[in-house]
C-alpha cells in the first residue's frame, strides 16, 4: 500500500500465485493499470513450492481437490486422477496459473508483460518494467532504492535478510519425479510465457 507521504502517486499491489486464477476480476477493477505476471523455470517454482516436510500438505498439491480448472486441465489431458502423483498435482496447479496468465495476457493486449524471474530480474524492473511498461521515470535516489531493496529476502514475513540465488541449488536437487512431471505438465505454458508477444523480451 501507500504510505502517508502526500507526494507519493503510485500504489503497487502484489499478489500471491493463486490470484492468477482470478486475474480477469482484477483487471476489470483497473482496465487501465499497467501489470506483470511473474513467473519462474519449471523446476525451480516447483522445488519451492514442495519445500515442505509433507509433500502431500504443499499448496499446490492440496489444492487439486477444489479447483475446476484443474479439474477440467486433467479431463483434456487424458489422465485419470488416479493416476497422478503428488508431483504431478504440483505441476498440474501450477499449470493452471500459467495458463490463466496467459489467457489475461492475451486478452489485456498490452497492459499486462511476462516476466521471468532470473538472477538479473532486478535489471529488467529499472530498464523496461519501471519506466517503459509502468511510466514510472527512477532518478538516482529511486535506483539506488531499488537496488537495496532487491537484495532483501521478501519472503522473510518482517525479519531481516539477504537475498540469495538459489536457481542452481534447486536445479540440482530436483527428483526425477519432480523433472517429469514438470516437463509433462508444466513446460508447455512455461514455453508459451517465454515465447509471448507480450514478453518482456519482445519489448
Amino acid at each position: 500500500g501507500r504510505s502517508n507521504d502526500p507526494n507519493e502517486e503510485n500504489l503497487f499491489f502484489k499478489f500471491q500465485s493463486i490470484t492468477t486464477r482470478n486475474m480477469d476480476t482484477f483487471r476489470k477493477a483497473f482496465p487501465e493499470t499497467p501489470w506483470i505476471y511473474l513467473y519462474r523455470e519449471p523446476v525451480e517454482v516447483m522445488m519451492s513450492q514442495l519445500d515442505v516436510p509433507q509433500m502431500r500438505m504443499a499448496n499446490c498439491v492440496r489444492s487439486h481437490t477444489r479447483s475446476e480448472m484443474i479439474s477440467r486441465f486433467v479431463a483434456r489431458s487424458g489422465y485419470q486422477p488416479s493416476d497422478l502423483d503428488d508431483e504431478e498435482w504440483c505441476a498440474i496447479h501450477l499449470a493452471t496459473l500459467c495458463e490463466s496468465a496467459i489467457k489475461n495476457l492475451n486478452d489485456a493486449d498490452g497492459l499486462g508483460m511476462a516476466v521471468n524471474y532470473h538472477k538479473d530480474l532486478v535489471h529488467d524492473f529499472l530498464d523496461t518494467v519501471f519506466p517503459k511498461h509502468f511510466n514510472v521515470p527512477l532518478d538516482q535516489e529511486a535506483i539506488d532504492r531499488v537496488m537495496k531493496v532487491s537484495g532483501t529476502y521478501s519472503k522473510n514475513r518482517g525479519k531481516q535478510g539477504e537475498f540469495k540465488a538459489d536457481s542452481e541449488e534447486k536445479e540440482k536437487k530436483a527428483s526425477n519425479g519432480i523433472r517429469k512431471a514438470s516437463s509433462l505438465f508444466l513446460d508447455p505454458s512455461f514455453h508459451t510465457l517465454q515465447d509471448s508477444r507480450y514478453n518482456i523480451n519482445n519489448w
